[in-house]
């Protein structure tokens, strides 16, 4: 997958030195410090003039894969369009209903409905990202200061990299972690029904991002986009720690079990952004 996106885009990721596809490894160079590592005073790199450089050079990677799906699903990335989040939806919350009520992951009868109320909406959202002027791209669904690395020289782009939970989907949902992260860092309050990210540094970040693709529609017409694509992404974090805790031990279960439903309960708030 990483030597994919480095054969389009070098700038912006390192080629492996080696890979061994049946263990799944890979081996590449020092890439230096990442945007976390060097953020001053415990801010992780949560810092408006960080995010509206380094999300205007995530925002030209993902357009270099536009049209490359087929390289991309030959290289093992998942694919979740989406006209995938109703069904996905209801397959999460129907499993983790299912579950024994003493396991972490177990949803209540009342969490479920609501789960199952927010299909209809993830279904307009899921057709108005499909019908929309925005094709579809390579998500990392982890972009994160932590996986990203500080540019080697003045006037060089950020570097991307672990892209272990990468899906094919609507670009803009890449920006889900970051939605969190700046509600957490900058201490906005956020009500209990909505996900609400009208906060004006908030919107200059995201508007970096977003002015990268008004060639294709306008500034507005996007945000409409983005908060569609916000409301679809939590169900690529669910889907990503249910399969992790498929295959981990009772401990990580445990203390990890509340992990799934923290980010599936999300599809069933609107996005205001």
């Amino acid at each position: 997958m990483q030597a994919a996106l480095a054969g389009l885009a070098a700038e912006y990721v390192d080629a492996p030195v080696a890979v061994e596809p049946a263990r799944g490894w890979m081996l590449t160079r020092d890439g230096g410090p990442t945007v976390m590592e060097a953020a001053p005073g415990g801010t992780r790199g949560v810092e408006v003039d960080t995010l509206v450089g380094l999300l205007g050079d995530y925002a030209r990677l993902q357009r270099r894969t536009v049209g490359q799906r087929k390289t991309f699903e030959q290289a093992g990335l998942r694919v979740l369009v989406p006209s995938d989040a109703v069904g996905l939806a209801r397959a999460q919350a129907e499993r983790m209903a299912s579950l024994p009520a003493d396991d972490p992951r177990h949803l209540t009868a009342e969490q479920r409905e609501s789960v199952l109320a927010a299909l209809p909406a993830l279904g307009e959202a899921g057709s108005a990202l499909l019908d929309g002027p925005v094709p579809l791209a390579v998500d990392q669904c982890d972009l994160f200061p932590r996986n990203i690395f500080l540019p080697r020289a003045a006037g060089a782009p950020y570097r991307f990299f672990d892209f272990a939970e990468a899906v094919w989907s609507h670009p803009f949902g890449s920006l889900v972690m970051l939605v969190w992260e700046c509600l957490h860092r900058w201490k906005i309050g956020l009500p209990d029904d909505v996900v609400d990210c009208r906060d004006d540094r908030i919107r200059e970040v995201f508007d970096a991002y977003l002015v990268c693709w008004t060639d294709l529609a306008p500034i507005g017409e996007l945000r409409v986009l983005a908060q569609h694509a916000l409301r679809i992404a939590p169900l690529h974090r669910s889907e990503v720690w249910l399969r992790v805790l498929d295959e981990s031990d009772d401990a990580a279960v445990q203390e990890h079990g509340k992990t799934p439903w923290a980010w599936l309960e999300d599809v069933a708030k609107p996005v205001l952004l």
